[in-house]
Formats: C-alpha cells, sequence, structure tokens
C-alpha cells in the first residue's frame, strides 16, 4: 500500500508539473499535497472498548483544465496507507488503514462561485486488525459562494462501496463548509458532514450513521514555486444500529504536510478560487465502520 500511494502521488506530481510548464503567469493549474498524521481511534462493541493508535502518510494532487472563461474541469489523484501494518513478533497489526483513488469535477464558475457535479471512484482498507480492501464510489453536486474574505461551500451526494466488502453501503451524505482568508498567505478552513447508510445491500442490514468534522489552517510561503504548510484536525464518529447492541468507532486525526501550487503568484484565495479549488469526497475513511 506505501508502495502504491508514493507511485499515484510521484505520477501526479509529474502530470501537473507538466501541464503547469504550458500556463500562461498568474494561471492556477493544480497542487500537489505530502504529509503525514497520527490517528487515534476508539473501538466499542456493545460494552467492550478498546483503542487503536497509528501513525499514517498521505498524499494527493488536483489539476485544473478550464474548458473556458466559466466551464472548469478538475481531476483528483488521492492516497494514503498507515505506517504501522507490520508484525511485530508474531502479534497482530496495529492497522491497515489505507486506500487510493480518483475523482473529477465539472462546474460553471465565475466570480461569484461555483456550482457543479462531481465523481470519485477507489479502494478503502476496511481499517481493522486484518487487510482487506473494497472498491467504493462516490457521485452528487458541489457549489461554493464567494462573499469577500469568506468562501462557503457544500457537497451533497450517495456513496456506495462492494456489496462482498465490508464498508458503508447505499449512503447519503451532507458535507458543509467554509474557509476564511486572514490574508493572501494564510488561510483558516472548517467543515461539518454527516452520512447515512448501511452495512450491505439486503433488507437485514444494520444502519450505519456517522458525523465527521474537520478544522484547519494553511499558511502559504514560498517564492520560485508557491508552496503551503498546513495543520488540521479531523474528527469522526461512525455507529452501527444493529438491533440489540451499538457498534462504533470515533476517530481523531491530526496531520501536518506541504502543498505545492502550480502557477499563480502565491494568493491562496486565488489558488483556490481560480484553480483546482474543489475536493474529493473522503474515500479512504468516511466508508469504514466497526467490523467484529
Amino acid at each position: 500500500m506505501k508502495l502504491r500511494t508514493i507511485a499515484l502521488t510521484t505520477s501526479a506530481l509529474v502530470a501537473v508539473a507538466s501541464l503547469a510548464t504550458s500556463a500562461s503567469a498568474g494561471s492556477y493549474m493544480g497542487e500537489v499535497n505530502l504529509g503525514g498524521g497520527y490517528f487515534w481511534e476508539e473501538y466499542s462493541d456493545g460494552g467492550e472498548s478498546w483503542n487503536n493508535d497509528f501513525s499514517a502518510i498521505h498524499g494527493a494532487a488536483s489539476v485544473n483544465v478550464p474548458y473556458n472563461d466559466v466551464v472548469n474541469l478538475q481531476f483528483d489523484v488521492f492516497g494514503a496507507a498507515s505506517m504501522d501494518n507490520e508484525s511485530d513478533g508474531g502479534e497482530a497489526s496495529d492497522s491497515y488503514y489505507g486506500g487510493s483513488g480518483l475523482g473529477a469535477h465539472l462546474n460553471y464558475r465565475d466570480s461569484t462561485g461555483a456550482l457543479g457535479v462531481f465523481a470519485s471512484v477507489g479502494r478503502a482498507n476496511i481499517g481493522s486488525s486484518f487487510s482487506s480492501d473494497y472498491m467504493v464510489f462516490a457521485a452528487g453536486f458541489e457549489g461554493q459562494y464567494f462573499c469577500n474574505s469568506w468562501t462557503l461551500r457544500a457537497q451533497v451526494g450517495y456513496l456506495d462501496s462492494d456489496s462482498n466488502g465490508d464498508l458503508i453501503q447505499e449512503a447519503g451524505y451532507l458535507d458543509v463548509g467554509a474557509d476564511y482568508y486572514a490574508s493572501s498567505k494564510l488561510k483558516l478552513s472548517g467543515s461539518l458532514g454527516y452520512l447515512n447508510g448501511a452495512t450491505s445491500a439486503s433488507e437485514s442490514a444494520d444502519d450505519v450513521t456517522q458525523w465527521h468534522w474537520v478544522l484547519g489552517v494553511e499558511y502559504m510561503f514560498g517564492k520560485s514555486i508557491p508552496v503551503s504548510t498546513y495543520l488540521e484536525y479531523r474528527g469522526q464518529s461512525t455507529e452501527t444500529e444493529d438491533g440489540s447492541t451499538d457498534d462504533s468507532i470515533d476517530s481523531n486525526t491530526v496531520n501536518v504536510g506541504v502543498r505545492f501550487y502550480f502557477g499563480g503568484d502565491g494568493d491562496l484565495m486565488k489558488a483556490d478560487r481560480e484553480g483546482a479549488g474543489m475536493s474529493s469526497p473522503d474515500l479512504i475513511t468516511w466508508p469504514r465502520y466497526y467490523v467484529d
């Protein structure tokens, strides 16, 4: 999984860099994100509970391809992998968290905001103590509203996974957020989302509900190539109701990393509003629920 993640990110970097070389000055073509994080999770099975802590790496890249002055295409690639998935003296591994995916966006964008559709597909590990990953896909509508130093954003979609897997299926979700640009170099952001689905497509499936939220700060620096560093906290609470007991995963993550922007002049607000400013849904983390 680690090698696949690195290969995906490297390939995306080459693709974005190649496109950026032909971009005109001041035109944001795309971005590449590389970083790591630390997870601490609490699993609950009826009256029993236990913790699972591990570190992980992640990478992503996005490229913006304008069709004309107001119609844009955006393509994403992303991946993540646990750093603690090696056996230790015959003991079970800490976590097999990880996955990878692709995303595409088509939107109408002007000085007021953006409105469009998206689709994303990938593979995600169920994240427990054994390695098993399955196909996941999502599609829906998304929009942004630009209000001075604020960008308000929302995404509503449908998420499903392999019918033979242990990931959330037939789920609808809503994710809303806001970005505040304190200056051209500093951005504060936050989002809150709700997802509701099932453990399978059968009539006997258990109901799964999830809340997820993100708080982040990003600072731009760099001269020849705009580069930023970011710190973010991600939280997620997923509960499965099986009629007799409630199983759950409460997950918390702190991520740090760097983001390289291709094209443009080092302005974070312009990079988001004129470049690859849309986000694919989190196909790696959102689909997970407690599995015995």
